[in-house]
């Protein structure tokens, strides 16, 4: 009877362990909703989401010496709330300062500051009930002197 006890204990902590760690495939689990980020985004400073996928025609980037400019189209099936939460709190891990944060008819934007660049995030989504796909824009420009 108590080995069947110390079994029981055994598989109840195991489980309790899972589900508090965040643990979900490499990636790092945000307190809002389980989005995961992946552990290879296109840019290396901006987080993705896992299940995001560049869309390659509505995409481009270039670098010269220390100057960037990016501007990447991200589509996926999300919720948008839990996609701007995911930013709010991706971005600072990697050192993106929030400047600025709005919502105007259902448009998400956020814009952020790191050194001498700045980004800004567009989220959109389409209504409830048209399979739920987010569309994330994200622009990397230099900062004027």
């Amino acid at each position: 009877m108590s080995h069947r006890i110390i079994r029981i204990t055994q598989t109840l902590a195991a489980g309790v362990l899972i589900a508090t760690c965040g643990c979900v495939g490499s990636g790092v689990r945000d307190q809002a909703g389980g989005m995961v980020a992946s552990p290879h985004p296109v840019t290396a400073d901006i987080p993705l989401p896992v299940g995001f996928r560049l869309v390659d025609q509505s995409s481009e980037d270039w670098a010269s010496g220390s100057i960037r400019y990016v501007r990447h189209r991200y589509t996926g099936k999300a919720d948008k709330s839990r996609t701007r939460q995911f930013y709010r709190e991706q971005m600072p891990l990697v050192r993106w300062v929030e400047t600025s944060d709005s919502n105007v008819h259902g448009r998400y934007t956020m814009k952020f500051e790191r050194g001498a660049e700045s980004c800004t995030i567009t989220i959109q989504g389409r209504p409830p009930g048209m399979f739920g796909r987010v569309t994330v824009d994200v622009i990397i420009t230099p900062i004027a002197p």
